[in-house]
């Protein structure tokens, strides 16, 4: 039965119904347990665990009916041959002792005269037996339906995966650097989203696993001893607390990282329910806190809005001294042993006082500091790259070009 169960669910699968195998498996379980000798309890245990919208009973309904609906084949007598058409009546076959009629061997079968005029012909009438029934239509119907469907799920694998697959590669491998159509960048965000909830779904597992903790044997043996039980029934669970942080992200957004610094934004923006507040402040030369516009953008709609916020000079020189000065003076008071702090940046200064002791400042006061570089390695420390004058009060200091140096910096913010 479970085979023909899995093509039920796929046949479902085809029609546009969305079922999870955490469905399916669940849909099997029940048949297991409800059987299937009631047919009406076999479809309501089905629906159940596999339909969540009540909009799909009538599609659901309709394919289990005909899925699991055996015609029963009437029982056909066989044709009496007639040995003389002039007679007008054959000849009854000799009866048999099993009560199943045969003809004599010694008849011969005799020829057909040829109809008169006007009448029409017996290879023209039509056939008691050659009349199709409205149940082989349907049976014909559902065959014609599991050999399209066998056909598509052959194709499958071989098509749909490898294009699926070339695709998301591409997608992680491409520079953020450079400038996209319209249409490509509202792409680029949806794959950020994409890749975010992948990390966000390992993420439940691993809270989950977290919440229930590893068992505990001590813990059990007290208990039972404690309850005058000889076998204690009561388990104990070690449980491991995971609070969430609080983030700050410091973002050069100046001409040359303004389209990594959108996609940074973007990932900040997703996670940001993962986090206990997230505040962000954008510099060229000078801090300007956006948190207000952050919490209720939209990307890339409210991208203009974001470049005309006021008191931000997009056309000035990098001054990172200077930014993280004024961080150092407006902000410091409320960094605490939970927050982390995001920067990205290039780390070109013009020639200005880097002013990197403000950074170690910081990091005593912060749990961990992560610097998002948006150029390639290769490239740090030449002409005017500091990188290595705040390398040593960074924690992890990482390229960031690609959606999968993205995934990479999410990771580590996730961290408990």
């Amino acid at each position: 039965m479970t085979p023909k169960l899995l093509t039920f669910f796929r046949l479902l699968r085809q029609q546009g119904l969305r079922l999870s195998i955490a469905e399916s498996l669940d849909a099997l379980h029940s048949v297991g347990q409800v059987g299937v000798h009631d047919r009406e309890l076999l479809r309501l245990a089905l629906r159940t665990a596999l339909i969540k919208s009540q909009a799909d009973f009538a599609t659901f309904d309709a394919l289990f009916d005909r899925f699991f609906s055996i015609p029963r084949r009437r029982r056909r007598r066989r044709a009496r041959q007639r040995p003389d058409a002039s007679a007008g009546t054959g000849q009854r076959p000799t009866p048999q002792t099993h009560g199943n009629p045969s003809l004599p061997t010694h008849q011969k079968p005799q020829s057909v005269p040829t109809p008169a005029a006007g009448q029409p012909s017996p290879q023209d009438q039509p056939h008691p037996e050659a009349q199709p029934s409205d149940q082989t239509q349907v049976l014909q119907t559902l065959a014609d339906l599991e050999a399209a469907w066998q056909q598509q799920v052959s194709a499958q694998p071989q098509q749909a995966p490898a294009e699926l697959s070339n695709n998301s590669t591409h997608a992680v491998h491409t520079r953020l650097d450079r400038d996209f159509p319209p249409d490509q960048l509202a792409d680029m965000y949806k794959e950020v989203e994409r890749l975010t909830a992948r990390l966000l779904t390992r993420r439940a597992r691993r809270y989950r696993r977290a919440h229930q903790g590893r068992f505990d044997l001590r813990r059990t043996v007290v208990h039972g001893l404690r309850s005058g039980l000889e076998v204690p029934f009561d388990l104990a669970y070690r449980r491991r607390h995971i609070s969430k942080l609080r983030l700050i992200v410091l973002c050069d957004v100046s001409g040359s990282v303004w389209q990594v610094s959108t996609f940074l934004l973007k990932l900040v923006h997703t996670l940001q329910a993962e986090f206990t507040s997230v505040r962000s402040l954008l510099f060229v030369s000078s801090m300007v806190e956006v948190t207000p516009l952050f919490r209720r953008m939209r990307f890339p709609q409210d991208l203009p809005t974001l470049r005309q916020y006021p008191n931000l000079n997009l056309f000035g020189y990098s001054d990172f001294g200077r930014a993280f000065y004024q961080f150092y003076q407006d902000y410091l008071g409320d960094l605490h042993r939970d927050t982390v702090i995001l920067i990205l940046g290039d780390a070109r200064n013009n020639a200005f006082d880097p002013q990197a002791w403000t950074l170690e400042d910081m990091r005593q006061r912060c749990r961990r500091i992560i610097w998002l570089n948006p150029e390639p390695r290769q490239e740090w420390n030449k002409d005017d790259s500091i990188i290595d004058a705040y390398a040593p009060f960074c924690d992890y200091v990482l390229e960031c070009w690609t959606l999968e140096h993205l995934v990479q910096a999410a990771d580590l913010l996730l961290q408990p």
